[in-house]
């Protein structure tokens, strides 16, 4: 048993040298990006982001009493006109003015104000509705950066996964080295067939093959996070290789932080009060409307001919205008009607959403506890198939076996290591699910 150990950890060193040269390990010269520093790049460049913030920043802009209606419009005016004319004009004390081509210019300039100042509070409630909407651009705004931390969380832990699957089969690969050494010499002794060395040999080249495939899929995986993170893709990066987490979830206090901190149920309720501000705007249509308006005028005008050959005025006019709606062929009533049925329906979408959270919560909940009881059965996996490979090996060596039970023997360890692996992945996206469910990311 003491001769089987040392083999073991003699394999055992000879794989962590193995994994660490420079065919199969990370790019000692590229930077280390830890989790925490792939979310801060994300967050300061993703467009998506980008894109939302200028959605809420529109929505801040519109948020004005101005926007709504509330304040009055000035306007300055200014008008001249020059007329070049025939002009005939007899007057009652026998006067008369002929001329052929009397010049005619009038020019007037004036400030002009129009103040709402009553419209049954539509004003009121429109600058109410535009402050819900500045919300709601935060609330999608929030949505945008919790999704896009959970997917470079994501894509960030499925290069992580990769690594490990590529440190599995080298440590699988020279396993397969051993075990063809031992063949080939049993071979050259006479002492065991030629095929369990070609089986050694095709085994090897296999799981060669396999690394070659596992390196290629984790490049990808690293292109795809570093376009996240609106980098180059050939960006070269490290990441922190470990999969282990201390997430302890609660399912009770999980539904109070979805129902508190949810950007999309957040943004729902939200968009159901806008909805419901929206019914109230279209009844205010029907109502009474008082408007006032003042203008500060100076006219003047200049003849070239006839009784008056300039005039000059300036004034100041205030007025106030009432507008009384009596009939508009029902569409005050359709619009009214139309904004009820849409409020209604944001009702239905908000609970819908959280009728499709709470399950949600309860899958990925189900889901990260099974995968917590299974990560330690695949750990003993690991272990005892690992222990049983080093005693095949040794059998193989001394004689006792062929070469098919070390090649079952690392089969076995080439699953668990793979299974156990992916327990541990999985258990980390069940975990960024949940926290990105609570608005915890």
């Amino acid at each position: 048993m003491k001769k089987h150990s040392f083999c073991f950890a003699a394999i055992a060193l000879a794989v962590g040298t193995f994994i660490n040269t420079p065919t199969f390990a990370q790019n000692p010269s590229a930077p280390l990006l830890t989790p925490e520093e792939a979310v801060r790049i994300a967050l300061e460049a993703n467009y998506d982001i980008r894109i939302s913030q200028a959605d809420a920043d529109i929505a801040r802009l519109n948020n004005t009493k101005g926007n709504a209606g509330m304040l009055p419009t000035v306007n300055f005016v200014a008008n001249e006109n020059f007329t070049l004319s025939a002009f005939q004009q007899k007057l009652a004390n026998g006067t008369e003015f002929k001329e052929a081509g009397a010049p005619f210019n009038n020019a007037n300039a004036g400030v002009q104000l129009s103040w709402t100042l009553f419209d049954g509070r539509r004003m009121q409630i429109t600058k109410k509705r535009l402050g819900e909407l500045e919300s709601l651009g935060q609330s999608n705004l929030q949505i945008t950066v919790q999704q896009t931390t959970a997917s470079v969380l994501q894509g960030y832990y499925d290069i992580v996964r990769g690594r490990l699957q590529e440190r599995a089969l080298a440590e699988v690969i020279l396993l397969n080295e051993e075990r063809l050494r031992i063949a080939e010499a049993r071979l050259a002794a006479g002492f065991a067939a030629q095929t369990d060395a070609l089986q050694a040999r095709i085994d090897l080249n296999q799981r060669r093959a396999d690394l070659v495939l596992q390196q290629a899929l984790t490049a990808n995986s690293k292109r795809l996070l570093n376009r996240l993170l609106v980098r180059p893709p050939e960006t070269a990066f490290n990441v922190d290789e470990t999969l282990a987490t201390s997430y302890a979830p609660q399912r009770n206090d999980l539904v109070q932080k979805i129902l508190a901190n949810n950007p999309s149920l957040l943004s729902l309720q939200k968009s159901m009060e806008i909805a419901a501000l929206v019914v109230d705007e279209n009844r205010a249509l029907g109502r009474p409307r008082l408007t006032g308006n003042g203008q500060l005028n100076a006219v003047r005008s200049d003849n070239g001919a006839g009784f008056t050959l300039s005039n000059t005025q300036a004034g100041l006019t205030v007025g106030v205008g009432l507008v009384v709606p009596i009939y508009a062929g029902g569409n005050f009533k359709r619009q009214v009607e139309v904004a009820q049925l849409a409020a209604q329906q944001s009702t239905f979408l908000l609970d819908n959403q959280r009728l499709q959270l709470e399950t949600e919560l309860d899958n990925q909940l189900a889901t990260y506890l099974s995968q917590q009881q299974i990560l330690g059965l695949e750990e003993e996996n690991v272990r005892i198939a690992r222990e049983n490979l080093n005693v095949s090996t040794e059998r193989f060596r001394v004689g006792t076996t062929n070469g098919l039970e070390p090649q079952i023997a690392q089969n076995s360890l080439e699953q668990a290591l793979s299974r156990r692996d992916l327990v541990l992945y999985n258990l980390k996206a069940a975990e960024i699910r949940l926290r990105l469910l609570a608005g915890e990311l």
